[in-house]
């Protein structure tokens, strides 16, 4: 097997597929010239002829190849040997190509297919799985087998015709040449693709030169067509972390003005990418700057600053070690950036950049924590009480940390978890069904409110720190 990229991938030696693959085939033409098979040798000599028909086609329009063998499961394996039984050229296309270069896991094995239609596509798939055509005149198929969804792509050109994402014609073309397909793709190490057959890395656009530069480059103009690309490349910088091409920098500059026009929905995807997913944040907030998209977002441009860039950093060096859990990560860096931005900028910001009301009000009532005016036990549980549902004390704490807070929050931390605070309020001992009990002539209102108020506010001052003895601090101050 081919070693990955970052072990000196370039120095893959002969035994891909492909070589393989010829060795055995000059193998059995040994044999059957040996045993006067000239059929079978004549047979063996076309096979040869045409895989080497097919090597010198992956080269054309001064594509490179690259000796790789990419792991694949049997699954995908399946859907790839039926559309080649049958006739037709499918290649491993995109981002599963690229991570695995990287060493990294793809869940996502998407596949292009050339000389065939969506009919002959659909028509070989059915044979093995499961097809949705709801996609099929855009050319996407999906196939589901044993479990495993893939997508299934055909060749095509999409023609700008109105504004938005959605404004495209798509026309199919089989017959398209690879690089052309691949020139509508975004950067050159998304356009890179996989001939499991032959075991070949197939480049068209020096994918794999700027894959080993660690840079984002766009492939073409094509990239103006929709300017969500250039947050993708964002994301894609933060999770890889690479730079953007400065030449890319310059095209994303030009398309800032488009960003009025993308659906929310979208913009909120890539945010919601580098956060889960991304490994440097504070290179993403520096590619905003650098291509003047942090303009987009009200406020930002002025926040995005050395300060902002430190704090970035130290929120992911926390999750690094722990100390932020990762389900919590997300969270923190918004409220983060949001802690920056004053509230109206703040809320903007989040509804751009956060999936779900709950995480995007969460992030905005985090960002706005303020800290009790003293550390005393009745003050502390006041102030974990009025916390929203959203947020405990222990958000705060990771909050604080990642700005730099770190011995603020320590002490606050120590002095909630002391008191049982860190993940919550402390539970009322006194309960409305209570005050029910003991005062059964009294019909329900108001009153109950004010009087769970005030045994509250006694059990937080140590009135009473049991139900029987808070039960006791009612028929004698209440009644």
């Amino acid at each position: 097997m081919c070693r990955k990229l970052e072990d000196g991938g370039r120095r893959c030696n002969s035994d891909n597929a492909f070589g393989i693959h010829v060795r055995n085939l000059q193998a059995q033409k040994q044999y059957h010239a040996k045993q006067g098979n000239t059929d079978r040798v004549a047979s063996i000599t076309d096979e040869m002829e045409k895989l080497r028909e097919k090597k010198a086609h992956l080269t054309a329009d001064g594509g490179k190849i690259r000796a790789y063998s990419m792991e694949l499961t049997e699954n995908a394996q399946r859907v790839l040997n039926q559309l080649r039984e049958d006739g037709y050229e499918p290649y491993v296309v995109g981002g599963s190509v690229r991570d695995a270069l990287l060493g990294l896991d793809s869940k996502d094995v998407d596949i292009e297919v050339y000389k065939a239609t969506p009919e002959e596509v659909v028509a070989s798939l059915r044979k093995i799985g499961q097809v949705d055509e709801v996609g099929k005149s855009f050319g996407v198929l999906k196939i589901q087998i044993g479990g495993e969804d893939f997508d299934v792509s055909l060749p095509r050109k999409d023609s700008k015709v109105g504004d938005g994402h959605r404004g495209f014609t798509t026309e199919l073309l089989p017959e398209l040449s690879m690089y052309e397909a691949t020139a509508r793709r975004d950067f050159t190490i998304n356009a890179l693709m996989y001939d499991n057959q032959l075991g070949y890395i197939i480049d068209k656009h020096e994918g794999l030169e700027d894959l080993d530069k660690k840079q984002l480059r766009h492939i073409s103009d094509a990239f103006d067509e929709d300017p969500l690309r250039v947050l993708r490349g964002v994301q894609m910088a933060s999770r890889f972390d690479m730079e953007l091409h400065p030449d890319t920098v310059v095209k994303a500059q030009t398309l800032q003005p488009q960003f009025q026009d993308l659906a929310k929905e979208r913009v909120q995807t890539e945010f919601e990418k580098l956060y889960s997913k991304g490994k440097a944040p504070h290179k993403a907030f520096q590619l905003l700057k650098s291509t003047g998209w942090d303009a987009n977002f009200s406020g930002l441009a002025e926040a995005n600053d050395g300060k902002l860039g430190q704090n970035l950093q130290r929120t992911q060096a926390l999750a690094d070690d722990g100390t932020i859990p990762k389900s919590k990560y997300a969270y923190v860096l918004s409220a983060n950036i949001a802690s920056h931005l004053n509230d109206n900028d703040a809320k903007s910001f989040l509804s751009y950049t956060t999936i779900g009301d709950d995480a995007k009000n969460g992030a905005y009532n985090l960002s706005r924590l303020k800290l009790p005016e003293n550390e005393e036990k009745a003050t502390m549980r006041h102030w974990a009480k009025s916390l929203t549902r959203h947020n405990t004390i222990q958000d705060w704490v990771y909050l604080a940390k990642s700005r730099g807070e770190t011995e603020k929050a320590e002490r606050i931390q120590s002095t909630a978890q002391s008191l049982g605070l860190l993940d919550g309020p402390e539970p009322d001992l006194v309960k409305g069904e209570d005050l029910m009990a003991l005062f059964p002539g009294r019909r329900p209102g108001p009153w109950m409110r004010v009087s769970l108020d005030e045994a509250r506010a006694a059990q937080y001052a140590d009135g009473f720190r049991t139900r029987e003895s808070g039960l006791a601090w009612i028929k004698k101050n209440l009644v």
